[in-house]
């Protein structure tokens, strides 16, 4: 039979190591629990926006089964996405690839958000769907809308009128048969752009005058001119667009004249060093 000191000796030490004991596994638990939750929660939250963006690509995808273009499935686009799934996915969209209309004047309307004209390839829906499902894209949810389409206004107002000088009027010129090096362009093309746009365009005409665009019936290369407009929306021609005419004249006029100084002084070099060489000859001879 155990002594009664004993026993109490016993339960004096499982009265402080019980409530421990209970502590340590409550606080793991709360602590491993807790943090299980919000990874669950989180998950969740990830996986639901996630559809969200692959319900708005198979839109896009149903479209393009009828060879329809961006702008075709405008109004679809803002019927079954609300304005908080909008405000979700758009930006991700967008870095994917989805020809978002960037407002250049008027405010961005989220309710109304306005797609390009611009065929719509099943194959690439396809592949966005791909990266959305891997979770590529999950850092590009819920960012900001109106900051990211309009931190950048002005470098995308120059853009969009460098890509309408190419897509309506450098795509619509053809080379002068008589003389190949002629490019010739549409009737009144200046027209179509405010004074502003002119402006805006002058370096960018300029640098693209060249037959380089066109294939050899003279007529415009599309590959070309397709390339030509990626080109400025990634802003590989920024510097031409942002380039002052006059200040790129005056280089240009500098330019030519360093060219007539250098074959000037080079035309009358020539006589001297003719000179020289007769010289040396009879000299040699005597």
């Amino acid at each position: 039979m155990e002594p009664a000191g004993a026993i109490q000796e016993t339960y004096d030490i499982w009265s402080w190591l019980l409530p421990l004991i209970s502590g340590t596994i409550g606080a793991l638990i709360g602590t491993y629990g807790g943090s299980y939750f919000l990874q669950w929660k989180q998950e969740k939250k990830i996986k639901n926006v996630r559809s969200m963006a692959v319900k708005a690509l198979n839109i896009f995808k149903e479209y393009a089964q009828h060879k329809k273009s961006y702008a075709d499935a405008t109004n679809e686009f803002n019927t079954k996405l609300n304005v908080s799934e909008k405000r979700a996915v758009v930006v991700a969209l967008h870095k994917l690839g989805v020809p978002f209309e960037m407002p250049t004047k008027d405010t961005l309307n989220i309710k109304n958000i306005r797609l390009k004209e611009v065929p719509i390839d099943r194959d690439e829906i396809a592949a966005m769907i791909v990266q959305i499902d891997k979770g590529n894209c999950d850092n590009q949810f819920f960012m900001d809308i109106e900051s990211y389409f309009t931190s950048n206004l002005r470098l995308n107002a120059v853009r969009n009128v460098g890509k309408k000088y190419v897509e309506e009027v450098h795509s619509k010129s053809y080379i002068d048969k008589s003389n190949p090096n002629t490019i010739i362009n549409p009737e009144d093309w200046a027209k179509s752009f405010t004074p502003g746009e002119l402006k805006t365009i002058l370096v960018l005409r300029c640098q693209l005058a060249n037959t380089d665009y066109f294939s050899s019936n003279g007529s415009p290369d599309p590959i070309k001119i397709k390339a030509l407009i990626r080109e400025i929306e990634i802003g590989l021609w920024d510097n031409y667009l942002f380039w002052d005419y006059e200040s790129f004249m005056n280089i240009r006029a500098q330019h030519n004249l360093a060219n007539v100084v250098q074959n000037a002084f080079m035309m009358n070099q020539q006589p001297v060093n003719n000179d020289n060489a007769k010289s040396a000859e009879e000299t040699n001879k005597e």
